[in-house]
């Protein structure tokens, strides 16, 4: 017994070692690539309200709006909604994304897209429906390939449908990755403190992580920098 556990561990340990150089290798790599990928810069605005104008310019008369059941029905939505109805734009509402959305909730959401003949895509909320959101925008794009085989990156090398986050509450951060960025504190404003507070502590984690992170750009560092002086600013 004590040598056939001697043996398992053993090649347990190489396997972790093996893994553990081949990760540092790439993330080496990446590191070394980072700077002539072709990332964009997000699009920030300053309000929902440009929300209609940014669908106006790009042809587009109807939305998916992807947020969960408590932003619904705090009425966080009414704002942006009020302005999309002005501008004749018209909006489907997907309110059942959970806390790390499954990929049940991606494939309801691009089915109902589809089916109502949707023509971009907003993430509403926290970092679980803006998630979502470009879950599903990556199935639009590869309709042929599941999830399970999008894992990493430089996965979809087609274009996504418009999509456009919109943080109600400062948490994940995941409204500024490759998006079309709306920056409006109003929302958060109606939070009740302690969301308030926990949301900002998960904040300066993240921000934490992003400096410390090994893969991270010198663009990267300033902003989590940024972020760190803001939060303990303001929470």
């Amino acid at each position: 017994m004590n040598i056939k556990y001697t043996k398992l561990t053993k090649r347990w340990h190489f396997a972790y070692t093996f893994k553990k150089i081949y990760c540092r290798i790439f993330q080496s790599c990446f590191k070394l690539v980072i700077p002539i990928l072709p990332y964009r810069t997000p699009e920030i605005l300053k309000s929902t309200s440009l929300i209609s104008y940014i669908c106006m310019d790009n042809h587009i008369s109807k939305v998916m709006v992807i947020t969960d059941f408590t932003v619904h029905q705090l009425g966080i939505l009414n704002r942006m909604c009020e302005h999309l109805d002005h501008h004749s734009i018209s909006y489907v509402i997907y309110d059942k994304t959970v806390a790390n959305p499954t990929s049940d909730n991606v494939e309801e959401t691009k089915n109902l897209y589809l089916s109502s003949n949707c023509q971009a895509l907003i993430g509403f909320g926290g970092g679980s429906s803006m998630d979502c959101a470009k879950a599903v925008g990556a199935r639009l794009a590869r309709p042929k390939k599941p999830l399970s085989k999008m894992e990493g990156i430089l996965k979809i090398w087609k274009k996504l449908p418009l999509l456009i986050c919109v943080l109600a509450i400062a948490r994940t951060g995941s409204e500024t990755t490759l998006a079309a960025v709306i920056v409006d504190p109003k929302p958060t404003l109606s939070l009740p403190p302690f969301i308030t507070a926990c949301t900002g502590m998960d904040a300066l984690t993240h921000a934490v992580e992003a400096y410390i992170g090994n893969s991270t750009t010198k663009k990267t560092r300033a902003y989590a920098l940024k972020a760190t002086k803001l939060i303990f600013e303001n929470i």
